[in-house]
């Protein structure tokens, strides 16, 4: 039986921050990608700064060397602030997460962030809409590694195989399987919670 559904945030319970990314790639004349595969470098300077290991500061110096080292100049500053504040609830997600509560479920957040109180992943707003939240920048580990997996499986006091979860990227989604996770890739909104509902037998 499913007891608790946890959430992505970027891309399924907020705006997607691929939306900006594409845009600075575009703005640039990149071909598409190019800054999503730097940012999903185990070691590079995207995964250190949400994993808490680099600040903002030493973020910008060492994503923006990354860049240059192919061959463009990227303004690393400017897309942290436009990601942040690109990201905003989406209110029929938050809706949902409410039904949820009220069905009896418990309800996660695990996302891959930075600290930013300017962004609209900080406050009690989106906070209180979850019984856990865990980040990777607090945590010191990011998706798709196992670990940060089991800390919201032991946090909420389930079974992977009690536990759906929600996520924008096929890598996020094979770990949450290989645990043994019910998963759902999200498209859009719409489309995520019609797969969830049928999946709980709820109108979401």
């Amino acid at each position: 039986m499913i007891r608790a559904v946890v959430f992505d945030l970027g891309g399924v319970i907020l705006d997607s921050p691929f939306e900006v990314i594409r845009a600075t790639e575009r703005r640039h004349g990149l071909e598409s990608g190019f800054l999503n595969r730097l940012a999903s470098r185990p070691n590079g300077a995207w995964a250190l700064h949400e994993t808490g290991a680099l600040d903002r500061r030493d973020f910008v110096a060492g994503f923006e060397e990354e860049c240059r080292s192919g061959g463009v100049a990227i303004d690393a500053n400017r897309l942290l602030d436009e990601i942040e504040q690109y990201a905003r609830p989406r209110p029929v997600m938050l809706a949902a997460t409410a039904r949820l509560k009220a069905a009896g479920c418990l309800v996660a957040a695990l996302t891959n962030n930075w600290e930013s109180p300017a962004a609209g992943w900080e406050g009690p707003a989106l906070h209180d809409a979850f019984d856990v939240f865990v980040e990777s920048w607090v945590e010191g580990v990011r998706k798709p590694d196992a670990a940060i997996y089991q800390r919201v499986l032991e946090r909420l006091a389930v079974e992977a195989g009690e536990c759906v979860f929600l996520d924008d990227i096929g890598r996020n989604l094979k770990t949450a399987r290989d645990l043994g996770m019910v998963t759902i890739k999200v498209i859009d909104p719409d489309q995520a919670l019609t797969d969830l509902g049928a999946l709980l037998g709820l109108a979401l």
